[in-house]
């Protein structure tokens, strides 16, 4: 049963895209890569060089039509080390959604899944016997009903599986209902009221079960260069076993789009857990992180997320700058886990074919509670050369570096890795 959830709902999405080719696009790549690292350990004493390969395949793709829309896109990576400093693995990231009808329709039908690859312990390093998958697949049907021209009803449930690859005391059953108006105010303006419940079971730790209760207003606005989202209301979480925790909930969502720039802010506070944590909804935050998946507990979490892009500084140029800082406080446990980190890109087109790019990403991590004194800093750096023969074959060349700084020494390291790839597009 486990087998059947990692692979049906990815592989009937991308049947049904496959089968739309005709009329939609579906593109993907496959690539190979190969580098040499200087201190394949992680370590502050114990070097040892090492050859490193990386086989890597990526699909993506859309589909739609009256009755069916669907989109897909997920990377599967083979990771293998020639002296065996790391266990071979195989990784797959990525989401895919599938809704039968329309968001006009009186009735629809979605279906999600994605998956994504955390750290299992978070003040640990990122090799692979620290890292966990994590799958969610959710149902979702819906009702809707249009009382007047401007307001719409809807009623929908969401039934979600979160199962963990590794940390099966992660894994969660949930189950949503959701009452929601939405109120037209103009042609680029409206106003959403809704009521939501859910009750979360975890499948092997049921002292954790709780019910999550949520009341919000929600004001959008969409114009021409600016659109933002502010949600504002009332959260709830009660466990089985007694302890209710309660307060103000909020998320604020804005992008601004220009010809040679482009903005996004996202911000908010909420309840979650240790087996949904972020939804594996992507981030500014490249770096590895476990997304509160730690030990089990519901967690108050407040994050902040702003990213820049801009091609400004010249016609050849491209330039991105993100910024972001977490903080997860677990409810019962008292543990608290503090992020913040920056990462600046900038890529320069020298033709059509060739174009070099350096990438430096700084994150700080600070824990109280149970990890209290394992707190680190972690920075990369990246300088890649790329050159295309053809619109389907390139080739890269890159050169790596970390820089973990951590109280603990073993956890302390400078790691140097140069490499090349070679990637085929279709």
């Amino acid at each position: 049963m486990k087998h059947f959830l990692r692979t049906s709902p990815a592989g009937i999405l991308l049947g049904i895209i496959s089968s739309g080719v005709a009329a939609q696009e579906l593109g993907g790549h496959i690539s190979i890569s190969s580098g040499e690292s200087d201190n394949a350990f992680k370590s502050a004493s114990n070097f040892l060089s090492e050859r490193q390969d990386t086989y890597e395949a990526g699909l993506a793709g859309g589909y739609n039509n009256q009755y069916l829309s669907a989109t897909a896109e997920y990377t599967g990576q083979d990771k293998r080390f020639a002296k065996n400093s790391q266990e071979d693995r195989r990784f797959l990231d990525g989401s895919s959604s599938m809704l039968l009808g329309s968001l006009s329709s009186p009735i629809d039908l979605q279906v999600k899944h994605s998956q994504r690859t955390l750290l299992s312990a978070p003040d640990d390093l990122n090799v692979t016997t620290n890292q966990d998958e994590r799958e969610i697949v959710s149902v979702i049907p819906r009702i809707r009903k249009r009382i007047t021209d401007a307001d719409l009803l809807s009623l929908s449930a969401d039934h979600s599986q979160i199962e963990y690859a590794k940390n099966e005391l992660n894994n969660s059953t949930r189950t949503q209902g959701e009452l929601s108006w939405l109120h037209t105010i103009s042609r680029v303006n409206d106003i959403r009221f809704l009521a939501q419940q859910s009750d979360i079971s975890f499948d092997n730790f049921e002292f954790a079960d709780y019910r999550y209760t949520n009341y919000a207003v929600v004001y959008s606005t969409g114009l021409r260069k600016l659109s933002y989202s502010l949600m504002v209301g009332y959260n709830k979480s009660e466990r089985e076993i007694g302890g209710d925790y309660s307060g103000s909930t909020y998320s604020f969502d804005a992008s601004y789009k220009a010809p040679l720039h482009s903005f996004k802010l996202i911000s908010g506070r909420s309840i979650t857990d240790s087996s949904m944590g972020g939804g594996n909804v992507q981030s500014v935050n490249q770096n590895p992180t476990s997304d509160g998946a730690h030990r089990v507990d519901q967690i108050e979490r407040t994050n902040t997320e702003l990213s820049w892009s801009t091609e400004f500084i010249c016609n050849k140029c491209s330039t991105d700058i993100s910024l972001y800082q977490n903080s997860d406080d677990y409810l019962v446990l008292g543990d608290e886990g503090r992020q913040q980190g920056a990462a600046f890109t900038f890529a320069y087109a020298f033709t059509k074919k060739s174009r070099l790019s350096y990438r430096i990403s700084d994150m700080k991590q600070e824990f109280s509670g149970s990890l209290e004194g394992r707190n680190y800093t972690y920075q990369t750096q990246a300088v890649e050369y790329e050159f295309k023969f053809t619109e389907s074959l390139g080739f890269s060349a890159f050169y790596e570096r970390e820089d973990r700084d951590s109280n603990s020494n073993q956890r302390t390291y400078i790691e140097e890795f140069i490499g090349a790839s070679v990637t085929y597009s279709f």
